[in-house]
């Protein structure tokens, strides 16, 4: 038998992979557990691919007007998944994604060809699918978009969009709609990853578009805002999981150059950037953070080189090696320690306070600058 047709054989993959993190507790029942206070005490702590927002094997919904950047901004966070790369301060787990970009190939190519210039290429972490995919219902594409994600190890899985994806129900008709989430949780059940929907609002922009049944399945509901002139734009969630609610995530759409199309005509496309505005105020650096990074980048300017290619390795920057970035903070006395060890000390942990909050990047024994003084970020 088939196992994606299978939901015992489908149960018994998922809970392997659960498994590679977490022990079974409990009493089994069949494929069931029967859990008591004592497993609550010791139940593991709650595991994420972007912290705060993105779990393992949950819902997610991303709602907004047509052309307010929600499929802008999900590209880019689930780019930066495959590479590692997190956004607002929040960290991420190196993912492996798999994009369903169902309103075809289009612009998308070009949107991915731009990040992956910016960012680094992310190689076979991050696979997309730019082909209308039915979903559900009737699933007539499910089996494969899971044979799919099941291939590649997916941990993240984007479907943009709901209505390219939803098949031939009803939207707003509880019984289509309900069908749909049970083809997503389908999806989530046997490959275990986080789907994240990406959907339009209605037209008067206070929900989201169609009956609330899928509302009622997220666990994460983000909606997103397109900036007046001149200000950002805002990812807001509405509800998260054992997470705070209301957080606002603001973000800008940079426009970038393309080569010129065959009959030489100029194309742009456009990549979602962290803005400033969060609720939370960014931490200033220490000074021997900024220390650090004044050695760094002064080093760039005189003996920087191109970055190697590579996986997950910028293109068109220049850094120098980790080691010679090493000494010159030590040449500078960033720390007047007299122990080797603690001096060493002091620079890992420069450089991790630089890493942390998206100045510098390190990677395969290079390093670099990731923000331009006062512009945006590079990777």
């Amino acid at each position: 038998m088939d196992h994606h047709h299978d939901p015992e054989a489908a149960f018994r993959e998922a809970g392997a992979r659960e498994e590679r993190f977490t022990p079974p507790r409990g009493k089994p029942y069949g494929r069931l557990r029967v859990l008591t206070l004592a497993d609550a005490q010791n139940a593991p702590a709650r595991r994420y691919l972007l912290r705060g927002l993105i779990a393992p094997g949950e819902l997610s919904l991303w709602w907004g007007a047509p052309k307010c950047g929600k499929s802008f901004l999900l590209l880019r966070l689930a780019y930066g998944l495959a590479l590692g790369a997190g956004m607002w301060e929040r960290t991420a787990k190196p993912c492996r994604v798999l994009y369903v970009a169902a309103e075809g190939e289009g612009g998308f190519a070009a949107r991915l060809l731009a990040l992956r210039d910016v960012m680094g290429d992310a190689g076979e972490a991050f696979r997309y699918i730019a082909q209308r995919a039915t979903v559900g219902p009737p699933a007539d594409d499910l089996a494969d978009v899971i044979r799919a994600a099941l291939d590649m190890g997916a941990d993240v899985i984007v479907l943009d969009t709901l209505a390219r994806t939803f098949g031939e129900g009803d939207e707003n008709a509880a019984r289509d709609m309900g069908g749909f989430v049970a083809s997503v949780d389908r999806l989530r059940t046997e490959t275990g990853a986080h789907v994240a929907i990406i959907h339009h609002g209605t037209k008067e922009g206070g929900s989201s578009r169609g009956s609330g049944a899928l509302v009622g399945a997220a666990d994460l509901i983000v909606k997103v805002t397109k900036g007046a002139e001149g200000e950002a734009s805002l990812a807001t969630v509405e509800a998260a999981k054992d997470d705070a609610d209301g957080a606002t995530l603001p973000f800008t759409l940079r426009l970038v150059d393309l080569p010129a199309d065959a009959e030489g005509n100029a194309r742009r496309t456009c990549i979602a950037e962290e803005a400033e505005g969060d609720t939370r105020r960014r931490k200033p650096l220490g000074k021997v953070a900024r220390d650090a990074l004044t050695a760094l980048a002064n080093l760039i300017l005189t003996e920087g080189q191109p970055l190697p290619p590579g996986p997950l390795m910028p293109l068109n920057m220049k850094g120098v090696r980790e080691d010679r970035w090493r000494d010159e903070c030590e040449a500078r006395r960033l720390s007047l320690a007299e122990n080797p060890k603690d001096r060493d000390r002091v620079f890992r942990r420069a450089a991790k306070e630089l890493r942390d909050a998206g100045e510098t990047f390190m990677r395969d024994g290079w390093a670099w600058v990731v923000r331009d003084p006062g512009g945006p970020a590079h990777g």
